[in-house]
């Protein structure tokens, strides 16, 4: 499964990619939207199967504007978005093809969601359901 990786904090990406990259997955990682951007409009000649997306990305879109543009290119792309901050994605409508997790996550936490959301789980839409501050 190949995966992008949408993180703004440098560190943070690499360390998220290498867990991903035990784990067995393929993936490229970017710093914000606009390189994100330019992997998605399909000119690259690869397409992730799943997005992991920071929410907060610094100046510019955050992570939800990252993943309505990447299903633009892919409609039902699954996302997991990653946030030290939960209390942001509180009230938010969670799709049946997307996941938080929380930092510092685990390397069982992360890649557990993706494990979720991966090839194995339906495409069909699903019912969304909303995030509340204090289930996370």
């Amino acid at each position: 499964m190949r995966i992008l990786i949408v993180e703004d904090e440098w560190l943070i990406r690499m360390l998220v990619r290498d867990l991903l990259e035990e784990a067995g997955f393929e993936c490229r990682d970017v710093g914000d939207a606009a390189e994100a951007a330019k992997i998605l409009d399909g000119k690259s000649g690869w397409q992730p199967d799943l997005l992991v997306t920071d929410y907060n990305l610094g100046a510019g879109p955050n992570g939800v504007a990252v993943a309505i543009e990447a299903r633009r290119h892919s409609p039902g792309l699954p996302v997991v978005y990653a946030t030290g901050n939960p209390e942001c994605l509180a009230g938010q409508m969670l799709g049946m093809r997307e996941r938080i997790v929380v930092k510092p996550f685990s390397f069982d936490e992360l890649v557990g969601a993706v494990h979720d959301l991966g090839p194995q789980t339906s495409l069909r839409a699903g019912p969304c359901r909303k995030v509340a501050t204090a289930s996370l």
